[in-house]
C-alpha cells in the first residue's frame, strides 16, 4: 500500500474522535476519571472550557501525527494487506507507550495533583492509569485499539 498523507490525516482525526468518544463512554460505564483533552489542555490553561477545547485540539493533532506514523510504518514494512489488523496491533504498542508516559506526567504537568485532584488540579493517572481505577489499563489499550481500527478502516478506503 502506498503512503497517502490525506488518508492518514483523515484516519488520525476520525480515529482520535472515535477513541475519545469510547474513552468518555467507558469512563462513565467503568467509573474512571479519564479525560485526556482536559489533561492536555490544563498543561497550558486553568481547568475549564478553554482548557478542554485546547486539549481536544492537541489530542486531534497528536492523533493525526500518530496515524501518519502508522501509515509510514505500513509503507516502511511493505504492509499491503491486513492494514486494519496491523493498525490494531500498532494501537496496542501505542497504548503501552502511552501508559508508560502517563506515569511521568506529574513531572511535566503544572496542574497535576500527585495525590489526587481537587478543584484546579487534574488527577495524576499513574503508570498505565492505575491511579484512575483498576480498569484503566484495559481502557487505555481498548481506546488505542479503537483508534487503530477506525484509522485503519479509513486508510484503506
Amino acid at each position: 500500500m502506498e503512503f497517502e498523507i490525506g488518508k492518514a490525516v483523515l484516519g488520525g482525526v476520525i480515529g482520535t474522535l472515535a477513541m475519545t468518544m469510547v474513552m468518555y463512554m467507558g469512563s462513565m460505564m467503568m467509573g474512571l476519571k479519564m479525560d485526556m483533552p482536559m489533561t492536555l489542555g490544563t498543561m497550558v490553561l486553568p481547568k475549564g472550557t478553554g482548557a478542554w477545547v485546547l486539549g481536544m485540539m492537541l489530542h486531534l493533532m497528536m492523533g493525526t501525527v500518530f496515524f501518519i506514523i502508522y501509515a509510514a510504518l505500513f509503507q516502511a514494512f511493505g504492509i499491503r494487506s491486513g492494514v486494519v489488523g496491523w493498525s490494531a496491533v500498532f494501537g496496542v504498542v501505542h497504548a503501552v507507550m502511552a501508559g508508560a508516559v502517563f506515569g511521568m506526567m506529574p513531572a511535566m504537568h503544572p496542574r497535576m495533583a500527585v495525590a489526587g485532584g481537587n478543584g484546579e488540579k487534574v488527577p495524576a493517572p499513574g503508570y498505565f492509569g492505575l491511579k484512575l481505577g483498576t480498569m484503566a489499563p484495559v481502557a487505555i489499550v481498548a481506546v488505542h485499539v479503537v483508534f487503530g481500527l477506525v484509522g485503519g478502516v479509513l486508510y484503506i478506503l
